[in-house]
């Protein structure tokens, strides 16, 4: 005849304020990465959409549009007197810059002169963090083939200490078109900055990523945190009680 023990819940006090506190947070990580699939499936759909467009002059755009990664083409005059040097860009553990200018181009059927921020591209940097690297400027109005582009929220934004450059070029932390505005002292700024394309007149290296994690890897994260939350959760259980004894019970002839 088999003999059942009784299930006996034996609390302990301690491990359930740890438990109670530790799996929600688990938990809500798991959902975290989820969002995280949803935002990087969208950015990717983005891209493919407007990438499946044909390069369009810039001037035939309004930015208050979606235009995230649109392939564009504008004609105007790059400011290469005022260069700024974007600290911390490594490609294939090299470290080095990432290349910004001005340019300046002629509002469509205006006179009206706006800007642009353009992104030129990744340069090495030289052993000597206190020289910069010696860059060619582009003297004259040419045409430039590139991709718009707006800063995704999200990420680190470090502190340079710099509010208005008192010489040029200049080594910045972070640069958006925001902070253009400031740095240029001018507000005339389209509201997207341009990375040029590889091959485009002025470009540098200029093989931009999408995103810098796909979306498998955050499903892949979301399912290690519920993994560890279920964890802790039997853990939870068979610490405060006589799972163990009462399981073996169930079974034993």
């Amino acid at each position: 005849m088999r003999s059942n023990s009784p299930f006996l819940w034996t609390p302990n006090s301690k491990l359930l304020v740890l438990a109670c506190l530790l799996f929600p947070l688990l938990t809500a990580l798991g959902f975290w990465q989820l969002s995280r699939a949803d935002e990087k499936a969208e950015i990717l759909e983005q891209f493919k959409q407007n990438q499946s467009y044909a390069p369009v002059n810039i001037n035939t755009l309004n930015d208050y549009q979606d235009l995230q990664y649109r392939s564009v083409f504008v004609d105007g005059i790059i400011n290469g007197a005022k260069r700024v040097f974007l600290d911390y860009r490594v490609k294939n553990n090299i470290p080095g810059y990432e290349v910004y200018e001005s340019l300046t181009f002629k509002v469509l059927n205006s006179e009206k002169l706006s800007n642009l921020l353009v992104n030129r591209g990744w340069v090495p940097a030289s052993l000597d963090r206190d020289i910069l690297p010696e860059l060619k400027s582009i003297p004259d109005k040419g045409r430039f083939f590139g991709t718009l582009y707006r800063k995704i929220e999200g990420g680190i934004s470090l502190d340079d200490g710099i509010d208005i450059p008192d010489r040029w070029p200049v080594r910045l932390g972070s640069i958006d078109v925001d902070r253009a505005r400031v740095i240029y002292q001018s507000s005339d700024f389209f509201s997207y900055q341009l990375r040029l394309d590889e091959g485009s007149l002025g470009a540098f290296e200029s093989n931009w990523v999408t995103v810098s994690v796909d979306v498998s890897k955050h499903i892949g994260y979301a399912f290690q945190w519920f993994a560890m939350s279920f964890v802790l959760l039997i853990m939870t259980v068979f610490s405060n009680s006589n799972a163990g004894e009462w399981i073996k019970s169930r079974f034993k002839p």
